[in-house]
């Protein structure tokens, strides 16, 4: 037993000598020549990515707005109520992407099943709305930066004046960082 210890020292010995280095200078001149140990060093440097919103109604959710009288539907039975939404700003050590979804394709609340749909979303108030989905839809993109310009969201929500049964209704949606 006392023989394998031994052993066992000693290859743990030449495993720390192996990985020492050494430098020395033996030397009467009056300006030696130096005597120089180099070493490797590395670092591994992470994706960082930062995903800030504000601007919801109330913590983190939002109410949408919804029509306050039926005389709103007076040019149909179909009628669309823009909502100003939530804004964001990115920070990121490289390119990114910041998606919508819908949790689910359509709002939980009463027996109806709303459709998550019936959310359309732009970036730009007058700019072309896209229908919420289940599907990841891209919101924004960019490279590295410090702090994007705030991006605001704008909803328009159809409202059915025939189906939409009335009640109190939600939906999640979220709002994803992607690292491309």
């Amino acid at each position: 037993m006392r023989k394998l210890f031994a052993v066992a020292v000693l290859v743990a010995a030449v495993a720390q000598t192996s990985a020492a280095q050494s430098c020395s200078i033996a030397s009467t001149a009056a300006t030696p020549s130096p005597c120089t140990v180099t070493s490797t060093h590395s670092l591994t440097m992470p994706s960082l990515l930062s995903l800030t919103m504000a601007g919801f109604t109330s913590g983190t959710s939002q109410t949408l707005n919804a029509p306050a009288d039926v005389s709103e539907f007076s040019s149909g039975n179909t009628i669309q109520v823009a909502t100003t939404g939530p804004t964001f700003t990115v920070k990121a050590n490289r390119a990114y992407k910041v998606q919508i979804s819908a949790a689910a394709a359509s709002f939980s609340g009463t027996s109806y099943a709303k459709p998550a749909a019936d959310i359309a979303w732009s970036t730009a108030s007058n700019g072309t709305f896209a229908n919420l989905s289940t599907t990841a839809a891209d919101l924004d993109a960019g490279g590295a930066t410090a702090g994007s310009t705030s991006v605001g969201l704008f909803y328009k929500t159809t409202y059915r004046l025939l189906q939409d049964v009335p009640g109190t209704y939600s939906l999640d949606v979220k709002f994803t960082l992607v690292a491309p």
